[in-house]
């Protein structure tokens, strides 16, 4: 068989399957609910640190620590959005940035993407963090407005680059006239302020908030409702469900790998050409992914 007739064939087993998936991207990690289930003391807790901003003030400095998995990133994503929608209601003069510190790599793009976001425009490379730093806070003076960082994975930064950026950020109130700053920290290591200066760590961390684990229940009720937009009725069993959920609770309460395992059992459902997901699909899930898992590790070390 040739190339184009095995590709045929996989393509048309898809296209003529019963069909698990009615929308698997709401299973992905940068997908965004309208609901964030056993989420909503942390949600009002940072919705009312960030609300003084609508009448004008800089909101308080806020570090937010937990797992990974634990609706750190979707929590701060879904207040600011929700923030910046009533501040365009109120025209109140509110924007944010969010950055994830891991995926930038560097501090120059981190700035470079915090620069874009207010739109100014600065090369990939020539200059130094210091001169595009002064070129963000000048920039960003003229805009006249109370601005939101949230930089996430930022202990990644501060163990691979130094707390320096931090600490900028910590003192740039004080050479702007016309616009303000406040810093959403994004933390998944709780020994963050060791690796901190004691000055920045004092500016930063005005607020905390903490996010606990999930247990089995929550996140058996978080998958319910993704399982409702993510597969035709009658795919998941409650079994599946049920396991999955007791696994990634195992997995210090992990919504992100119990929502990979979801995905991945589907996708092992698919390519079987059944129509619905087993158990049994839900545990050959969990050793794909701890076999990408290891070969992710291995690929990362140093020799």
């Amino acid at each position: 068989m040739n190339h184009t007739n095995i590709l045929d064939d996989v393509f048309n087993k898809i296209i003529n399957s019963t069909g698990i998936f009615r929308d698997r991207d709401v299973l992905r990690h940068d997908y965004l609910p309208e609901r964030l289930p056993h989420r909503e003391e942390q949600i009002r807790r940072l919705g009312e640190a960030v609300a003084p901003v609508l009448k004008g003030s800089r909101c308080s400095n806020i570090f937010i620590y937990g797992k990974t998995g634990t609706g750190k990133t979707a929590v701060t994503k879904y207040v600011l959005n929700s923030l910046e929608i009533m501040a365009r209601k109120i025209n109140a003069p509110v924007s944010f940035c969010y950055v994830n510190c891991r995926l930038a790599g560097t501090e120059y793009r981190i700035l470079s993407t915090l620069c874009r976001s207010i739109g100014l425009s600065v090369p990939f490379t020539g200059l130094s963090s210091s001169e595009v730093f002064d070129r963000f806070r000048a920039s960003l003076d003229g805009l006249r407005i109370t601005f939101i960082v949230a930089l996430d994975e930022v202990d990644v930064l501060v163990k691979n680059r130094s707390d320096i950026l931090l600490y900028e950020f910590t003192r740039i109130n004080e050479t702007l006239s016309e616009s303000k700053v406040s810093i959403i920290g994004i933390s998944n290591d709780l020994r963050l302020k060791e690796f901190l200066d004691p000055r920045v760590l004092s500016s930063l961390s005005e607020e905390e908030i903490v996010f606990r684990p999930y247990d089995a229940s929550e996140l058996k009720d978080i998958l319910y409702e993704r399982a409702q937009m993510a597969f035709h009725d009658g795919v998941l069993s409650e079994g599946a469900l049920s396991l999955c959920a007791a696994l990634a609770a195992a997995e210090h309460g992990d919504a992100r790998r119990a929502l990979d395992l979801l995905r991945v059992a589907g996708e092992v459902a698919e390519r079987k050409g059944s129509s619905v997901i087993t158990e049994d699909d839900i545990r050959e899930a969990e050793k794909i992914i701890e076999h990408n898992r290891v070969l992710e590790a291995l690929a990362n070390l140093t020799l």
